[in-house]
Order: structure tokens, then sequence, then C-alpha cells
């Protein structure tokens, strides 16, 4: 089953792409009989010779609106996170070929692209904005959201799932005249809509108290607090990770191997790598969800587990076909099952599920999974071959153990503020779902090297996986930089942006060009601007002065990235532009939603 491999692409995304599959001993060679490419665009309507970058692939994407909600404009995500997610795309796709391989699949090239990587972030919002539900969640102000002033210097963000702690905490804190109904539904809501603006009351409510103070009053209301941390303190803790899965062997060796010993052979004919593999995933929200929505479109089948009556999100508006439309994006073309597990004969027929598949995965609380016996070891007993995956908040972190492990609180304590925001602004954490997304390619990830390491040796195992691993290996790359000394000219923790870095605002529109060196000359002489110190400003102010869908053709036949934005920030437009149209699919009514992100060949 040894094969050598051969990735190319854009470079960032490559070495994402092999840093995850170092651990299992898989590297490069000069002749490959399994080719990974990485484009920039994948089967988008784009020419396949368009210029781009990591900037231009944001803002195609719609990316850089979702990130630039709060704010009320276009705004650039400072770490490289399509490129990062489409490196991790590569290796499930090579790691899923690699066990296809060993299972009769013959498969000789991976594809995938920056551009579906991005749109890994972005599908569950898409998917509401294309519905025809005119259900609405409260309409933001302009008003500030998280993270909140302390009196004493530092911002914090909280995070509760009650509304009566909710309103708990804020009566404590001198907030009682501000509209704390409607906050709740804003702040609830952030979630969905990528965005969160609070009555400005609550702010000053914060201000007034330091943070030892406010994290005295959040525990007493069974509120979770954690102050946004900057790199330096990331760096300072023992241990930090660069956010891989955790992938243990689990049980004996099996006495045959595990398709055999279960007499599932894929499809004949099938194209996908996955066809045969059975999943039971009994979790909610996006990171567990998603990582199964990803090995269903790797070709596995997939028995989400809910409980009676439902899961949560089937209700959560807009909806799509009478289903919500995030609960319907996440979990499109599983098999659903309700089961009790309260009760010991629900936990028996969970475990009689688990006993004849392949891969389990859960989110549940800490603690759960050992009050119902239904840990690794448990269910090794009656199938040793088993991957069982945990998709948690923290992982093995002590510190914030006691918070609760969602998306924004993950962001906060992993100091994602500071690898997102350039220097000269205030660190703050995206609006929209970083870790929670980037939590679901990992668990993905680690249940793919659990199956491609039991089709070696035929034994089971044990996946650990996270949302703060998540957030982490968006910015592995700075953080070991930083580590190692290596300041990079154009960052060192923050990003070091000129004018040209940011979205520029014409005439017409906003316009997102790359431009350095060779670049930046090319588009000095297009805009008849000297070489010289004050070269980028005067560019940029050149660019500005006209029209951004002007700009762009002769930009781009001058080999120069660029993309124009529409600054209305209308996620249902992005399946209708003539340039992407090739990477959506229908889900429900009128809703849309982004492809699978991969295409094997033999």
């Amino acid at each position: 089953m040894s094969s050598t491999l051969r990735f190319t692409g854009p470079s960032l995304a490559v070495q994402s792409g092999r840093r995850r599959l170092e651990p299992l001993g898989l590297v490069e060679a000069p002749t490959a009989d399994l080719d990974c490419s990485i484009s920039w665009h994948g089967p988008a309507k784009v020419a396949s010779d368009r210029p781009a970058s990591e900037a231009t692939v944001q803002a195609m994407s719609g990316l850089m609106n979702l990130h630039g909600r709060d704010l009320g404009r276009p705004r650039r995500i400072g770490l490289e996170v399509a490129s990062l997610a489409a490196g991790v795309l590569a290796a499930h796709g090579t790691l899923a070929a690699l066990i296809g391989r060993s299972r009769g699949h013959r498969i000789a090239q991976v594809q995938t692209s920056v551009l579906e990587g991005a749109l890994m972030f972005a599908c569950h919002y898409v998917a509401a904005a294309t519905t025809d539900d005119e259900t609405s969640f409260p309409t933001p102000q302009s008003e500030p959201g998280p993270p909140f002033p302390t009196s004493d210097g530092h911002r914090v963000e909280i995070e509760t799932l009650d509304p009566e702690a909710w309103k708990t905490f804020w009566h404590r804190l001198g907030a009682a005249g501000a509209d704390l109904g409607r906050a709740w539904a804003l702040f609830r809501a952030r979630y969905y809509t990528a965005s969160c603006s609070l009555p400005s009351g609550l702010h000053e409510a914060t201000a007034r108290q330091s943070l030892a103070e406010l994290a005295s009053i959040a525990a007493e209301c069974r509120v979770s607090l954690t102050r946004v941390r900057h790199y330096d303190e990331v760096l300072a803790d023992p241990g930090w990770s660069p956010g891989h899965p955790e992938v243990d062997e689990l049980g004996p060796a099996s006495a045959s191997a595990p398709k055999a010993r279960r007499g599932v052979e894929p499809a004949l004919g099938s194209e996908l790598p996955l066809a045969g593999i059975r999943v039971v995933e009994t979790t909610t929200r996006m990171q567990g969800p998603l990582a199964g929505l990803l090995l269903q479109m790797l070709g596995a089948t997939v028995t989400k587990v809910e409980p009676p009556g439902g899961d949560f999100g089937r209700i959560v508006p807009p909806s799509a076909g009478g289903t919500g439309s995030f609960f319907l994006c996440l979990n499109r073309g599983k098999t659903f099952l309700e089961i009790d597990l309260s009760t010991p004969s629900g936990r028996r027929d969970l475990a009689d599920l688990a006993a004849e598949s392949d891969v389990f995965l859960h989110n549940w609380r800490p603690g759960k999974a050992a009050q119902w016996g239904m840990e690794a070891d448990d269910l090794a007993r009656v199938n040793p071959a088993l991957v069982y995956t945990e998709a948690s908040g923290w992982g093995g972190l002590e510190k914030p153990a006691r918070l609760l492990g969602t998306d924004f609180l993950v962001q906060a304590y992993a100091g994602t503020g500071d690898g997102l925001s350039p220097e000269g602004e205030a660190a703050r954490p995206s609006r929209f779902l970083l870790a929670d997304c980037m939590g679901a390619l990992n668990t993905c990830e680690g249940m793919l090297r659990g199956l491609y390491q039991r089709e070696q040796t035929g034994r089971g195992a044990r996946v650990g996986t996270s949302l703060f691993a998540g957030a982490m290996s968006l910015q592995a790359h700075v953080l070991e930089a930083m580590a190692d000394g290596h300041e990079d000219r154009r960052r060192h923790g923050r990003p070091r942006w000129g004018p040209l870095d940011r979205p520029i605002d014409t005439t017409d529109g906003v316009l997102v060009v790359s431009a350095d060196g060779d670049g930046l000359a090319k588009l000095g002489r297009m805009c008849g601007v000297s070489p010289g110190p004050g070269a980028a400003q005067a560019v940029a102010e050149r660019l500005a002065a006209g029209s951004a869908s002007e700009w762009e053709a002769p930009l781009l036949e001058a080999g120069i990235p660029s993309a124009v934005i529409d600054p209305d920030d209308d996620m249902a437009a992005l399946p209708a532009d003539p340039r992407l149209g090739d990477l959506f699919e229908p889900l429900a009514g009128t809703s849309v939603v982004p492809r699978s992100p991969w295409s094997f060949t033999g």
C-alpha cells in the first residue's frame, strides 16, 4: 500500500497539506503515483490562468465581507485562512485516496483549490442567505459588540447559553437600564449572522470593573469569561501545539483487515474513495456536523443520531424546505435516527450501531462519555477496529477547561485577534466561525488518519480534536516563526500591511489587489506613479479615484492579482457570480451550498 506523493500548488497551501501528512511519514517525491494538485480556483468558471492571491480569494469567496460585518465594510483577514484550509483539504483528499486504493479503488490524482477552502468557512452563511424564508434575526445596530473593555485595560469575551444567566450577569454590573432582551437576541444570533452589536450600556458596565472583578461576577453567575490574549502569552504557555489531531491506536489488532471483517467493499464503479465506510455521528452545532459532512462528501455513509424530537438546529431560522438552513447545510446527505441517550436502552442501541461501524464521532460535554459508559475503551470491546473520535472545545487544556468550549471564547484564548488584525489596530477575534470550521477540518483529518492507520495495522484508533486545536492550526506557521525568532518582513505575529494590502474603496465598489516587488513597479507604471518611498500610497490613491470594475481587467491582463468586492455584503449573490457558478449546488427550495471541495481521477 506504499505510495509516493507529489503536491503541487500555491506554496503555503502545499506546505499546509504536507505538514498534515508528516505524522504518517508521507512525503513528497520527484515522481509520484498519486498526485495532489491545489489550484487557486478549482473548477470555478474563473480562467485557470487568472492571477490570484490569498487576498483576492478572500474577496471572491465573500470572506472579507463576513469578516467586516461588524465594521460595516469589507475587511481582509490577517491569517491566510483560505490557503491553510486548502492545504488541509488536500491532506484529506490524499488520505482518502490512499484508504480507497487499499480497498480496491483506482485513484491517481486528487484535486482541490484555495477558493474551495475559503468556501468551507462561508458555507452555512450562503445557505442562509439563499433561502426564501423571510424570517430574520434581529438587525444589528451601529453600536459595538464584543469584546468588552475592563477598567484596567483588558478586553474580554463572555459566553453563556442561558438567557437567565445573561440577565443576572448584566444586572450585577448595573446595566439594568439596557435592553437586555434585545441584546440577548443579538448576542445569541452572532453564530448565524457573523455580526454582533450591543447596547453601549453593556460596554460602559464592564468598563467600570477590573478584570478580576468581572471574572468573579461571571463565575458567580455561571457565565464563561476569558481575556482576549496575545501571542506572547500563547507562546509562554508550556507545550503549546500547532493543532494536529491526536491519533492513538485503540484495542488489540483485528484478526483480519477491517473491510474483510465486515464484508463491506467499495461500490462497483464508485468514484468516491470512502464508499463502504460507515460512520455514526452524534454531534450538534458546527464542528462535529461539518466533520461528518466532509466524510459523507468523500463517500462514507453517515448516520446522524439525534435526540427525541430532533436536533435543535432543525428549528433555527431561516429555514429551507421547512428545516433550518444551517442544519441542512451541515447534515445534507446523512441518514437520521432518533435515540434517547438518557436511557440505558438508548445507549445500548448506540453501542450496537458503533459495533457495526468504522467511525464513531461525538462532541458530548466533558465527562458525558464516561458517565454513559461510552468511552473509547468501552466501544473497543465490541469493535476493536473502530475509529473513536471526540471533538471537544478545549481538548486536554486545563486552564480554560471550566469555560464553555465555543468559537469566540476559543478565538480569544488562542490569541487569534493578533494574527487577524494588522499592526496599528486593536486585536479583534473574527465574528465568523473560524475555530468551528477549522476544528471540523481537523476532526475530519483525525478520522481519516485513524482509518489510514487502521488499513495498515487492522487496529482501531482513538482520535482527539478540539476547537482550540483548530484555532492553533490557523496560526501555527506564524507562532512557529515567532518561536524560532524568524521575523518576516510582512509580519511578526501581527500583519504588517501597507495601503495596497487592504481593500480599496473606489468610485463604484471595493478593489483588492496584491502587488509587491516587480508587481508594485508594474502597477506603478500603470498608474503613472514613479518608484519611491511613497509609491504604494500614491498608487492606492490613484486606484481609489477610479472605477473598481474598470481597473480589474487591465490589472489581471498585466498579471496583477485583483478582485472586485460587492460592497453590499450580499452572500446570496455568490452562487450567481459568473466566476463561481460551478462551485455550488442546490440544497432545498431556493437554498444553495458549496459543492464537495475534491475531485478524484483514476
